[in-house]
């Protein structure tokens, strides 16, 4: 039999023998390359823990309980540095311990819900309020213009001298056509409050036309709201004040970047996507970028003053929430004070507890969302 015609044969009880050898060993698996562990095969119980921890990132649950779902993380990696240090069998060992840990993560915890309530009563919360057009959400800022449109009495028609104040707005728009926005109306005292309620609903439809016939803003991303003698500017005893109060607000949503803004607007409603541990008012440094666009812009316009709001959910007494939200907004403050510069008397913090929910707290994902800082910001218009 010739060389090569012999190394085939020879070669085939080899390759069963390999087949045979894998086949008895059920507790390993194709290693996927992680950690730097060498070889082809690896212990099943390392990619184990990698599964469930990316199921419960996928869950959500890196964001329902962060110290938890890291302290799964340190548990796994610390597996994979002494897998690799040739201790198989201890390194397999912690690498149980860490899945154990990911599949336990954020479990119900009943005794969090007592001093607000059993979950049936939390299933019993009284209706969402409507929330202020201003109100800003993760994904949308509020751009809110105030307009220097003086009606006459009993009017809604814009006189020529302030259709450069629609202007702003239609501009404005036209520039990001991903924005919509939300026309405002409000009208003095003279007068009763269905005729007042009427004419600032046609101030407001007023401007949205104007809007659509001159700068081609689609009728659905405009609308009108009418608040009648509602939220006074001005003194309703003097002329002055009626005037004032006779006025037009536009608030626009922006899903922009606070600095693509090239102007300031006099109020900019921001909610900032930062996330707390439990109890904790630590910033997180993975929230640093987000927190930073709002420093910069503040850097960037001195004469804007910031109040940054803290807001909970509702597990825990009112007490423990006002004093964690105070605590939580504060601590953006100092970060702008100490990062930027930005001097403290142009900022400060306020804490609502759970007094101002935008979703409701019988759900995780309610109460996430409740649990939110938001930086309003004024700014100085001279005109």
């Amino acid at each position: 039999m010739n060389l090569p015609k012999l190394l085939r044969v020879s070669s085939f009880p080899v390759t069963l023998a390999s087949l045979g050898a894998l086949s008895g060993c059920a507790h390993y698996e194709v290693n996927n390359g992680r950690g730097n562990i060498p070889g082809y095969y690896i212990r099943s119980e390392m990619p184990d823990a990698d599964r469930a921890l990316e199921k419960a990132r996928k869950d959500g649950k890196a964001t329902l309980c962060p110290a938890e779902y890291r302290s799964a993380e340190a548990a796994r990696d610390k597996a994979y540095d002494v897998f690799r240090a040739c201790f198989t069998e201890e390194g397999a060992a912690l690498a149980k311990e860490a899945t154990a840990k990911a599949n336990a993560l954020c479990p119900p915890q009943a005794a969090r819900l007592e001093p607000v309530g059993t979950p049936a009563q939390l299933v019993a919360e009284p209706p969402l309020a409507v929330l202020p057009v201003a109100e800003p959400t993760p994904e949308k800022m509020k751009y809110c213009v105030s307009l220097g449109i003086e009606y006459d009495i009993n009017q809604a028609e814009i006189r020529p001298q302030y259709r450069d104040e629609v202007a702003r707005v239609g501009d404005f728009m036209k520039k990001y056509p991903t924005t919509t926005a939300v026309i405002q109306g409000y009208s003095d005292e003279v007068g009763n409050d269905a005729d007042n309620l009427r004419l600032s609903q046609q101030r407001a439809e007023g401007v949205v036309s104007y809007l659509e016939q001159n700068f081609g803003i689609a009728k659905s991303r405009l609308s009108a709201k009418g608040y009648g003698k509602a939220q006074p500017v001005g003194d309703n005893a003097t002329d002055a004040g009626r005037q004032k109060n006779r006025h037009i607000n536009a608030v626009i949503d922006c899903a922009l970047d606070v600095k693509d803004l090239a102007v300031p607007p006099e109020r900019l409603c921001i909610s900032l996507k930062v996330e707390f541990d439990s109890d904790s008012a630590r910033i997180d440094p993975r929230y640093y970028d987000q927190i930073n666009g709002v420093g910069e812009y503040l850097k960037k316009y001195p004469s804007t003053t910031a109040v940054i709001e803290g807001h909970t959910d509702s597990l825990g007494t009112a007490e423990q929430n006002q004093k964690l939200s105070l605590q939580r907004a504060d601590s953006v403050v100092n970060y702008f004070s100490e990062k930027f510069g930005i001097e403290l008397s142009r900022l400060s913090a306020k804490g609502y507890g759970a007094t101002r929910r935008i979703a409701y707290n019988n759900t995780p994902e309610g109460r996430q969302m409740n649990r939110r800082i938001n930086a309003i910001i004024d700014c100085v218009i001279k005109k």
